[in-house]
């Protein structure tokens, strides 16, 4: 079930994290595109496939690095619910910036890909997810 964030606000981090040296024109058109290739291409709903990408992608937990003795640490923590959106939102932006496709296509794929639980998003979570469990006994350095 999607999260109760409202599809608008999802919208604008997605338009704000598109943008590059202030461009928020070019940012809005890109995200206009994309709504209109999910809706021609992919025939369906833009807001429930984004609001489903951005739940299925998004991680739980975060990490820091501490510098103790010469060592470093991963150190897991939980992340608060803006942070776990941006997050996702970055990771699907970053993996659709690699392919060599229209930036509009090639996000509305990957968009397509995490609503349906597949791809390597859905990897990264539960890579990242996997690395916090293994690194909870660093967890008593947290002082953040």
């Amino acid at each position: 079930m999607p999260s109760q964030v409202p599809n608008k606000i999802i919208l604008e981090l997605l338009t704000l994290s598109l943008m590059k040296k202030g461009g928020k024109h070019v940012a809005e058109f890109l995200v206009a595109r994309l709504i209109n290739i999910l809706r021609k291409k992919y025939k369906v709903s833009p807001s429930v496939v984004l609001l489903e990408a951005v739940d299925n992608v998004k991680p739980l937990i975060g990490f820091r690095n501490v510098k103790l003795r010469g060592s470093s640490y991963k150190i897991p923590f939980f992340l608060k619910k803006e942070q776990q959106i941006k997050t996702a939102i970055d990771w699907i932006l970053s993996s659709a910036r690699r392919s060599n496709m229209d930036l509009s296509q090639s996000l509305a794929k990957e968009l397509i890909q995490a609503s349906l639980k597949q791809g390597d998003l859905i990897k990264k979570r539960n890579e990242t997810h996997k690395l916090g469990n293994q690194n909870k006994v660093f967890a008593h350095y947290r002082w953040f």
